[in-house]
């Protein structure tokens, strides 16, 4: 089965909730950049990027979330069943990658944004202490999350929560690594090109090529 077969693919509720999103965190940062960080508002974001102010808190806790990209899990019950049931399907590596891209979605078409943020991170340092919060608190519900896709996947069967949660860890750090060099492989190559793809276009590429990275590695160290 090739990588490109695998892709679960995204149905059209998750691609327009991930442009939402990514239209959220652009407006944030294009107004904290242009205005100031106190005369950014949640109303003045929500306005920028064309959603209503209570749309906006179902992606974002604050301003400061949306504006450093602190993100929610966004994954339930049923979601979260649905992504165990492609275990026998397209394998536990395939899913793990399609979970994390799913629930962090593509990297922002803004080829600027990682300077930006870093910009605003030197302005308004204290924000550093949330971003690095939400990255545990979200590391945290990831490990949970590929914990119950494990029990999937009968080479993982064991009765000792020690060994399920190592194992969650591992394969975690794996495909968010491999993840990361997708997405920097990703920001490269946008950079180079003139335009920008489509949030769910982008999304494809990204998981196709993190799970690539992901199996050839284990291949290799086989």
């Amino acid at each position: 089965m090739t990588i490109e077969s695998k892709k679960p693919g995204l149905g059209l509720r998750d691609r327009k909730r991930l442009e939402t999103r990514a239209r959220l965190e652009d407006a944030a940062v294009t107004l904290v950049l242009r205005d100031g960080l106190e005369q950014t508002t949640v109303d003045a974001i929500s306005e920028l990027a064309d959603v209503s102010p209570r749309t906006f808190f179902n992606y974002f806790e604050s301003k400061d979330a949306a504006i450093i990209g602190l993100r929610h899990m966004e994954l339930s019950a049923e979601e979260l069943a649905a992504e165990c049931g492609r275990v026998e399907e397209i394998g536990t590596i395939a899913t793990v990658v399609h979970l994390l891209i799913t629930v962090i979605g593509p990297p922002s078409t803004r080829v600027t944004m990682r300077a930006d943020r870093l910009e605003i991170l030197r302005r308004h340092p204290h924000l550093m202490s949330a971003q690095l919060a939400q990255f545990t608190r979200l590391t945290t519900e990831f490990t949970d999350a590929v914990q119950t896709i494990l029990s999937r996947d009968r080479r993982f069967d064991t009765d000792v929560a020690v060994d399920r949660a190592a194992s969650a860890d591992l394969v975690l750090a794996l495909c968010g690594g491999a993840v990361r060099v997708a997405v920097k492989e990703w920001a490269e190559a946008t950079e180079t090109r003139s335009g920008t793809n489509a949030p769910d276009s982008s999304t494809h590429e990204l998981e196709c090529r993190a799970i690539a990275l992901a199996t050839d590695l284990l291949e290799r160290l086989r």
